[in-house]
Parts: C-alpha cells; structure tokens; sequence
C-alpha cells in the first residue's frame, strides 16, 4: 500500500507535467476553442491535485487531522492503475504533441494545431474523469472511487464510444472526400517550408494589402510576370491570414492552380474544394445536413454534384462568417481559357457579400479588363528577397560555400549579376544559381556571370545543354527522366521513376527484383535544376509550368518519343510475373502490393492512353497474350478500379467488379483496332465481368467514339445493360456525349429503357447539363413524363438542380412536374436559387391565395365538395325542416331530452353562471365567457341555439358527441386538450350550454391571421404540443376528424401553449383496430379533409390517418399563411378543382413565400400530405421527425394553468353519473 510520502511525491512530478502542458498550450497560439477548452480543464484538474497535495501534507504533519485522508485513499490515489497514474497519461500524451510545436514556433516555422475534434473530446472526458476521482479522493468516498476506478469497465466503454465515434467519423470523412478531387493543403505546405525566411515581408506590410486584410469586402488583383515568386508569396499571404484572423468568425480558404491540371480544375471541382476546406474545418462532428442529403442524393443516382448544387451549399456556408478569404494562386494556369478562369471567381464573388478574393496570377488583357476596379499590388521579385534568397543558396550550395569563403568579393559579384540578369524573376535566380553551383573554379563562375541567359526560354535552353555535357550515360538518364516527366498522364513520384527505369529493359511476364530498382536520388539528381521534388508526397514536378510550356513547344519528337516509351513500359509492367498471383483478397495485402509496385495505379490506369500511335500489328499479340494470364488480369482490373483518392474506409481494395474480360479493359481506351484484333482472336464482344458492363457501354462511358462505331460494326448488342440496368445510351447521356448518342440511337437503341430506380437516358442527360443531348433524346421519342421510384422525373431533375433551360425545353414539350413530394421539392429548391419565371411555369399561382386573408371554414356532415355527391343528401334547394313531418317534432323533442338524459346535464344556467361578454360565433355556436356566481371562477360556455327541427336533430346530435367525448377525456386529461367542465340544457329547448375551461388567448387561426404566418420554431412548439395531444387521443381510439387552426386555442401566447377544442365530429373506432376499417362518414372542414373521406360512398373507408392529413394542412399554413388546397388556384393552366387538388395530393411550396422555410420542415409535411393514407406517417413518427427533434420538447413537461383551475365542483349532484360504466360512443 503507497504510503502518504511516496504518493505525495509522486503528485509534486505530476504537478510539474502538467506545468509543462499548460506552459505548451498557454504559448501555442493554434486550436482557436479547442486550446481554450482543454487548457481550463486542465487547470481546473489541477487545482484539484493541489489540493490533495495539501492533504498529504497535512496528513504526513497532523495524523490525526479531522482533514486526513484515509489510508484506503491514498492507496487508490497512488495505485499502479490509479486516478494519478491516468492523468499523468493524458499529460504525458499532450505535452508528446505540443512539443515539438513549441520547438517550431521558436525557430518561427510554420506549425499546425495537432489534435482534432475527436482526440480533443476524448482528452476532456479523459480529464473529467481524473477530477471526479480526485473529487472522490478529496472526501474519502470508497465506495464511489472504487466503481469509478474500475478499469475494465472504463475500458469497455471507451471502446463503444472509440467505435462509435470512429463510425461517425469515418461516415463523414467519406463525404467529405466525395466532395472534390482537389486538395491543396499539401501543396501549401510544401511550398510554405521551401520559401526562404525573410522574404516576401514586403508584401505582408504593403499599405493596399494591409487595408484589404482589414475591409469587409474587396479583391486585391496580384498581377506579375512569370516566374517571379507569386506562388511563394501566396503561400505566405495563406499563412498570415491562418493564423493572424480569429478562426470563429473567419475563414481562408485558398486554391493552388496548376498548368498542368487544367482539364481537373473545373469550376465545379475547385468550388468543390473550397467546400471542402470548409467541412474539414468544420468544428461539429455532424456534417450540415445539406451536405448528407446532396451525397445520399448522388450516392442514388452514382452521379456528381452539378454546379449550381455546390454553389447554393456553399452560398449558406459562406454566410456564416464574417470574412470568408479565398486565396488563387496563378489564376492563369485555372482553366483551358481565360474566360473560364474568370467564370470561376465569378462565382466566388458571387457566393456572398462576406467574401474576399486575392488572385496572383501572370498579367493580360482580358484579366486587367476583369479586376479594373479591383485593388492592385504588381508582383516582381524584389532586390531584397533576391539577395535574401541567393545569400540562403551560397550559404547552402556546398562549392559555391568554399568559392565564396576563398574570394570574398565573388559574392557580391555573384548577387548583383543574378540581380541584374534575373529581371524580377525569382525562378530565373534560381536557374541561374543552380547554373552556377556547378562550377569546379572560381574562374568559371565568374566567366558564366558574364553570359547569364536573361529569357526563361534561353534559362532552360542553358539547363538542357548543361544536362547533356553530362556524360552519355547521365545525359540518356537525364533526357529519360526528364521527358516522362513531361509527357506522363498526371504527375510521377520518385517510386514511379525507379520501377519505370527498371522495367524499361524487361520483357512481358519478366519478374522485377529489388536488386532491379536504381537509386531515386541518382535518377532526380542528373535533373538538378529543371525539376523538384516534394518531400512529403514524393511528386516530381518541373520547375515551372513555363517549363512545360517550353518542351511541349521546343520537343515535339522527343515527347511523342516518351509518350510511347511511357505506354509499352506500362503494357510491360502489367504483365509481370509479380502479379500472377491475380487480384488480392484483403486491404492489407492491397496495401503491401501497392508500396512494393507503386507504378501499379499508373500502369494500370494509362497503360492504353497512347497506344494509338503504335502498331496494331505490333501491341494487339501482348494484349491478347495478356489476356491468357486470367490471374494477371484480375489483378490489373482491381488496380484500375481502385479510387484516386485516399484508401481509410474498410474493403477500399475489394470494391471492385471481377471477372473483367480484356475486351472490355481495353475499352476503357480509345484502341478501335485493337478492339477488332481481339474480337477477330475470338474474344466474345458482349462479354462481361459481375458488373455486367460490355465493351460498348464502358466505350460510351469514356466518350471513345471509335470505339462505339467499332464495335456496333462488329455486331456489339445495342441495348444490353449492366448490372444496374445502364445501357450504352444512358451511359453516354450521362456524360453529356451527344455524338455517341446519335450513334446509338441511329442503330436502333432504346430510348425509353430504364435502368435501377426507374432511371432513364433523358434524366441521365438531364444529370449531365446537356441541352443538345437532352434534345437529340426527345426527338427519338424520349417520354419525359416517366417517374424513378422517387418520384422524380426529367424536369423535376433540372429544376431541382438549377438546370432552367434544361427546364424551359421540357416545359415546351409539354412535361410536367410529378404531383408528389419530388415535383414540390424540385420547385421549392429552384425558387432559392433564383429561378422564380421557371417556377411561375411549372406550378400552381398562389399568389391570390396568399394575398388573401385566411377565411374560416365550417366543419359538418358535408353534403359534398364539388363532384361528390351523397346518395342521402337534401336537395339543394329544398328546406330542411320541410322534410321532417310536422306530426313527428314532439316525439323529436322527447327523443332530445332523453339523450341529454343520457350523457348527464343539469338545468338552471343562469342560476349558478353570470353569461359576460361574447368570445366569438360560429356557424352553430356562439361562445360567452361566463363567471360562477359563487366561485367568480371564470370559464368558456358554448351555448348552441336550435332554431329549426332539421337542424335539431344533426346538432343534437353533434352536441351529444362533443360532450361524451369530452367527459370521456377527462378520465386521464391530458394538457393539451381542452377540458370539460359542465353541461346544462334549456327545458324551452331553444339552447344548450357546454362549459369549459377558459383559454384566453383565442384561437391559433386569430395568432396566424395576426402575425401572417409562423416562424419554424413557433410551429415547432404547437405541433410538439398538437402531435403530444393527437397520440393521445390515437392510444384512447379517438379521430378528432376536425383539425384545423380555429380549433386550437392559446392557452399562453407568449409560449405559444395549445388546447385542441372541438370534439362534435370526434370518434371513437377502438384502440388496437385497423385504422382504415372503421370510419365511413363523409365529414370534415373541406380545406382540411383528408382524400379518403373523399371517396365515393362504396369505396369510403378511414382511421386515424385523417387527423394527420388535417395536421399536416395547419402545419402548411402556419409556415406561410395560407393553404394548400384552394378553388382558388382553379385556371386554365390549372385546372384542378379543391376536391381534385385534394384527392390528387396536387400542391406546391409557392416562392417567395417558402424561401426562409428549411428542407426538414417540407420533408416533414410531405410525409403528411401523402395521399395513400397507409404510406402517411404516424403521429409517432412525426414526433420522431428531425424537424421536430431539433428542439426538446420541454413545453409538454410543465402544462400551463388556465383560468379555470378546477374541473366542476366535487360533490355536485348530477341527474346521471354516465361514466361509472361503459357507453357506445359511436356517431
């Protein structure tokens, strides 16, 4: 057992670590929040060891302190795994990180914040737990130590936790690399470390910089000549802003071009990054909810987000910070064309008022033209940094160090020629630098001082001989290296240089050995000077994208000559034997083959890219001797159908088709030749791996419209399918090729054929943004009314995505939107992004029902909406009473009274109630306030006066409903139903009065009328309320049947607390039956009638469903103020009656009106207003909706008095106590 002594020490080393870690967040400026958080809380534990090392103290002074710690205590204190050994863990793993952080931010060195959310969360709760044990300690508490200190069960937790949020994390890091393609934050590192301290401060303290950082809004244009430093000091600028800006309220986020990623870096990738940016900063561990429903939306349909989908998502982002930075290096190496550059920061501008946009890029005319108005600071490198930067080099450079220390004035003679020579370019002082290292004398640096070439053309024309006065063997080496630099499909590593070299001598199905693979810094190193290399990811890159310019320019020969060495090497390296073991089984193995062969991916992915250019008598044998090593050939297929991106999620390796023939490999490239020298060898034309795709669909896919032609020529089945229903036309649509299409289509291909969920070709060249294809569809005949499993069609796909001419073109031909939940949605989503005509053209004008106030409606027996007509009903123009003999109204009378006999009431009103002022009429009714003459306890009284013997008999009727409903509520009251309290009756019988609790803040359609519509959190809180009260009444086996805002009364306005009033139409059909079987009754308010009770007699049947549809009507209304169903909307392009508009589940979300309302909300009444009442929600999950969810219902915990407190007077005698026993409550 550890004594007081030996724990006490034991806490004094504890102490000083945990001065060290708060010492290391305290001086590291990063983590914004989470520094705070974890910094307090470990301050705050502390104290708490503090003060046990005073009652260790106090225990080693004073035994016997009333303050001593227990001996049991302190043995658990001290223990091995005791609370002090846990927490010295945590210190020791923050005080591991932050250290060498601290050593960089000594040496001034960029450094980056190393924990993220999840580890953060879990040092807290780490944290948390050492102070509740110590906090144990402190008072003695054994019992409560030893369950908290038990490690097992820590454990186990930590790891179901661990695993969940690991699950969680690992979901939405998929999302997040779904995203874009495009990730620049290795790149700015990179180039951040190698720019040279001192330089570029210049900029960072400009007065036009200085007073961009501080406005609000603006663009600062930074225009300059190739090569002068502009990426270097963009990484310095994305440094400053990083780190000068406070995190919770701005954001950077930056773009690094690059020449040679042009066809990449569209407008909708490099959006896409920055929104990526955005979500990996995101400081939740849950994604925006737009962001899962865009990805579960195209995860549906395997399609990519459009740009006007990236757009409006990261529009709502953007708003959220005051400053939103955007940083683009080398504006001019964006895109194909100037004009698409600038369309880019079009649309950054264009993303909100919050964002500020700073472009370097090289100077012309059309970008001038574009940033006029801009602010301007002209890039060029300055003679300070040059001096910096050369000084750097001499000081590096291992001969010129020993030229310069033997002749002193060599480097001033050396600075001030590059200076001169260099004409504000950066890169040529470093081309001129590396020239210059090379030099064995003193002599000859200063003679090349003297001829310096003062052109970027001339600088690499000087680098190119110098490579090749190399000696032959370096020289070959060098031009090798070089031009497959320049001429590979996308950017080589070192590792990829080293097994290309070692192949290039091999034969197909040779083994490659290690002892084969040369030396990577030998094969980068005879380059010296017109290539880098990254160090993290190992990329080799020219010098500069000028440079590429140059040898596409000035070699055309050689490049074709590397192109067709880089493919036959490629062919070559497929067919080792090294891979005849076939495809690997497990991530692991996977894993281990790609860092043993990592030119596999490129090999695998490009090897038929050039092929074209060759001989088909001379590659078509290799392929077709390839395809007999089946085992080679499933490993190259799992390899080429590996993503680019990052491999972390489980079976990344495995997810790939097997058993994919050569034909259909090779038809990933354009080889038409090589196609038909396969078929010719026998090769099936319409074999297929487990993906079902053919030759010809993969052809279409890619856009090869050789290949197309090719194979239809040779017999290929036009319309066969994959494994998700694709055929070679939709394929093609989906890309947008128009020319394949035509092709397609004029040998006979189905236009109309859907694939998986119903898709069909024209949605897929909906998808694709192609007018043309989406024309050439429609004139073969495409049926633009054909709906997915979702709902959705063509149109509702365009207008959905912002696609309005797309839109227009359909519209004219006659498509509609679909009537369900898709067609409403699609309008709604098109309305926030602008497209108000196109909307105006698909749906419904509400305009004259949403300028129109909110009007009352009755609630009956309904003797029909519009085309439907009861058998039973009364001739329009016939009166009521005349059809009841005139003989049978005293037998009514007395058939009146023994009802009321029945369901209990009392006589003398005026006798025990004052009637006050009037609350309000109905149709029916009028309602007082009335005050207990004994009491003044004041209530609500609904007095109904019958006035004719038709009407007696139906509103008796009515009456006797409402009351025994009421009374039969009140045996388990719930608070949000209105509640009974007598009733009393007129012997004259001319009236009857039914009181109830007062509420006295009126009706929910009065709060609406009032305020024109709800906001979401206002609805929220009534239908928390309204849901609560309506699965009550579902659980007792009562159908309110009349939901609408004039029966539900505010109880508190200020907290918006509801009762549901109204119970003449209620019924009770027995909990635990089929909710469609019971109810036949044609009745209702005719706005809030659900679509069943609207059936025709024969066919009428329905349940509970009814009080959801009602629901989802107020709900509708609540959020914009007026319905959705009205013979309002009734026009020629319109032509749906309110029955018909009902029945049909026909409505929109009217903008501008539902602009301000969220996704959720329409999800949720979309659910409601479903038409098939057997697939409409629940009152449960409408409660379980996350719109609802997104706030706690505490308004259900705590019901709110009302002024009547007390039901009727205990003890009162009554005629009749009706429900001491069972009564058949039925209409």
């Amino acid at each position: 057992m550890s004594g007081p002594l030996n724990v006490s020490t034991s806490v004094v080393a504890v102490l000083q670590l945990a001065a060290t870690a708060t010492q290391y967040l305290k001086d590291i400026k990063h983590g914004s929040i989470d520094r705070s958080r974890l910094r307090d809380e470990l301050r705050s534990t502390v104290c708490l060891l503090e003060m046990l090392q005073d009652r260790l103290e106090d225990s080693n002074d004073v035994p016997d302190s009333e303050n001593m710690l227990m001996p049991q205590s302190i043995s658990l204190l001290g223990g091995a795994d005791g609370p002090l050994r846990l927490f010295r863990q945590v210190l020791e793993e923050i005080i591991a990180e932050l250290a060498p952080q601290d050593k960089l931010r000594q040496l001034a060195k960029p450094f980056t914040w190393p924990f993220d959310k999840k580890k953060v969360a879990e040092l807290l709760t780490r944290l948390e737990r050492s102070k509740s044990h110590f906090s144990l300690v402190l008072q003695n508490n054994i019992v409560d130590l030893v369950r908290l200190a038990n490690l097992k069960l820590d454990k186990i937790g930590d790891k179901v936790e661990s695993s969940e949020a690991k699950s969680r994390d690992s979901d939405s890091q998929q999302i997040i690399h779904w995203i874009s393609p495009l990730s620049f934050r290795s790149r700015h590192v990179n180039v951040l470390e190698s720019v040279q301290p001192g330089t570029g401060i210049w900029l960072l303290e400009h007065a036009t910089f200085r007073d961009w950082v501080k406005s609000k809004t603006g663009t600062l244009w930074c225009p300059g000549i190739p090569g002068a430093g502009k990426t270097s000091l963009a990484s310095l600028i994305i440094n400053h802003l990083e780190q000068e800006a406070p995190q919770e309220t701005t954001f950077c986020s930056f773009i690094y071009c690059d020449y040679n990623q042009r066809s990449t870096q569209t407008q909708v990738a490099l959006l896409s990054s920055i929104l990526q940016q955005i979500l990996q900063s995101h400081s939740s561990d849950v994604l925006p909810s737009e962001v899962v429903t865009l990805y579960n939306q195209h995860q549906k349909y395997k399609t990519h987000p459009t740009l006007a989908q990236i757009t409006e998502i990261l529009g709502k982002l953007v708003s959220t910070f005051e400053t939103f930075h955007v940083v683009v290096d080398a504006l001019d190496e964006c895109a194909e064309s100037e004009e698409d550059a600038l369309r880019f920061i079009s649309a950054v501008s264009a993303l909100g008022s919050s964002v500020k946009i700073l472009c370097t890029s090289r100077s012309s005319s059309l970008f001038d033209a574009y940033f006029s108005t801009a602010s301007r600071i002209e890039i060029s490198a300055q003679q300070a940094d040059i001096t910096s930067y050369i000084t750097g080099c001499l000081q590096d450079q291992a001969r010129l160090s020993k030229h310069v220390a033997k002749d002193a004035g060599l480097r001033d003679d050396i600075i001030g020629a590059i200076i001169q020579e260099s004409q504000g370019m950066f890169l040529l002082a470093k081309l001129h630098v590396e020239s210059l290292s090379r030099k064995i004398s003193r002599k000859d640096v200063r003679t090349a001082l003297k001829t310096l070439p003062s052109t970027l053309d001339a600088t690499y024309s000087d680098a190119l001989e110098r490579i090749y006065s190399q000696d032959s063997e370096s020289a070959e080496l060098a031009e090798l290296i070089l031009f497959w630099i320049v001429s590979a499909k996308r950017s080589l590593t070192v590792q990829d240089l080293q097994h290309l070299y070692a192949t290039r001598e091999l034969s197909d199905g040779d083994s490659l050995d290690e002892d084969d693979i040369p030396d990577g810094d030998i094969l980068t190193g005879v380059c010296s000077g017109l290539i880098v290399v990254d160090e993290e990811s190992q990329l080799v890159r020219l010098v500069h994208y000028t440079a590429q310019q140059y040898f596409e320019n000035c070699h055309h020969t050689r490049l074709l000559e590397a192109k067709l060495s880089l493919a036959n090497i490629s062919l070559t390296y497929l067919t080792l034997s090294n891979f005849s073991s076939g495809f690997c089984t497990t991530d692991e193995a996977m894993s281990l083959r790609l860092k043993q062969f990592p030119f596999l991916l490129y090999a695998a992915k490009y090897w038929g890219s050039d092929l074209a250019q060759l001989d088909c008598a001379d590659i078509g044998p290799r392929i077709e001797k390839f395809s007999s090593e089946a085992a080679a050939v499933e490993a190259v297929n799992q390899a080429w159908s590996l993503k680019t991106r990052k491999f972390q999620h489980t079976n990344w390796s495995q997810e790939f088709p097997r058993h994919v023939p050569v034909l259909v490999l090779t038809s990933a490239f354009c080889l038409p030749e090589v196609l038909q020298y396969l078929v010719s060898k026998g090769h099936k034309i319409n074999a297929r791996g487990s993906d079902g795709e053919t030759a010809l669909i993969r052809s279409a896919g890619f856009g090869h419209v050789a290949n197309v032609q090719a194979l239809l020529r040779l017999g290929a089945e036009v319309d066969a399918q994959d494994h998700m229903d694709e055929t070679a036309l939709q394929r093609a649509a989906r890309v947008g090729n128009e020319t394949i299409a035509k092709i397609l289509l004029e040998k006979g291909a189905d236009v109309n054929m859907k694939a998986a969920s119903d898709l069909t070709a024209l949605m897929s060249a909906v998808s694709s943004g192609n007018l043309e294809v989406v024309k050439t569809l429609v004139e073969a005949g495409a049926d633009f009314k054909a709906e997915t499993v979702w709902g959705d069609s063509a149109l509702s796909i365009a207008t959905r995505s912002g696609q309005e001419v797309i839109a227009n073109f359909l519209f004219d031909q006659g498509a509609i939107l679909p009537k369900g939940p898709a067609g409403r949605r699609a309008s709604i989503i098109a309305s926030r992004k602008g497209l108000h005509q196109l909307v105006r053209k698909l749906t419904a004008n509400y305009d004259a029902v949403a300028d129109k106030p909110l009007e009352r409606q009755s609630s009956r027996l309904m003797e029909g909406l519009s085309d439907i007509q009861e058998g039973e009903q009364v001739a329009p123009d016939t009166k009521a009473e005349d059809t009841i003999p005139k003989q049978t109204r005293a037998d009514s009378r007395t058939e009146f009274l023994d009802d009321m006999e029945e369901i209990g009431y009392k006589i003398g009103f005026h006798k025990r109630y004052d009637l006050l002022q009037q609350l309000g009429k109905g149709h029916y009714a009028e309602v007082y306030l009335c005050a207990n003459r004994v009491t003044g306890v004041r209530y609500a009284v609904k007095v109904r006066i019958f006035v004719s013997q038709a009407s007696e008999k139906q509103r008796s009727a009515e009456l006797f409903r409402e009351a025994k409903m009421m009374r039969f509520l009140q045996r388990d009251p719930h608070p949000n139903i209105l509640r009974f309290v007598d009733l009393f009756a007129e012997h004259s019988f001319e009236r009857t009065y039914l009181i109830m609790e007062l509420v006295p803040h009126g009706e929910l359609f009065n709060y609406i009328v009032l305020n024109t519509r709800l906001s979401e959190d206002e609805s929220r809180k009534v239908f928390l309320q309204l849901f609560s009260a309506l699965e009550f009444l579902h659980d007792q086996g009562c159908i309110h049947r009349d939901i609408k805002p004039e029966n539900i009364l505010l109880a508190d306005k200020e907290n918006l607390v509801i009762k549901i009033s109204d119970f003449g139409l209620a019924k009770i059909i027995g909990p635990g039956t089929k909710k469609w079987e019971w109810v036949t009754t044609l009745c209702g308010t005719p706005s809030y009638v659900a679509p069943e009770i609207l059936a025709t007699d024969s066919k009428r049947k329905y349940g509970f469903p009814v009080d959801i549809w009602s629901s989802g009507v107020v709900l509708y209304i609540c959020l914009c103020g007026f319905p959705p169903f009205s013979d309002e909307l009734y026009s020629k392009e319109f032509p749906y009656t309110l029955t018909q508009q009902i029945k049909t589940g026909r409505f929109d979300y009217p903008s501008p009106y539902w602009d301000p309302v969220g996704d959720p909300a329409l999800d949720l009444i979309d659910s409601m207003l479903v038409v098939d009442m057997e697939k409409r929600f629940t009152v449960r999950q409408c409660l379980e909706h996350p719109w609802m969810r997104e706030a706690v219902p505490q308004i259900l915990a705590e019901p709110i008095r009302t002024e009547s407190p007390e039901p009727m007077e205990e003890g009162e005698e009554r005629r009749n106590a009706p429900f001491q026993k069972s009564y058949n409550l039925e209409a």
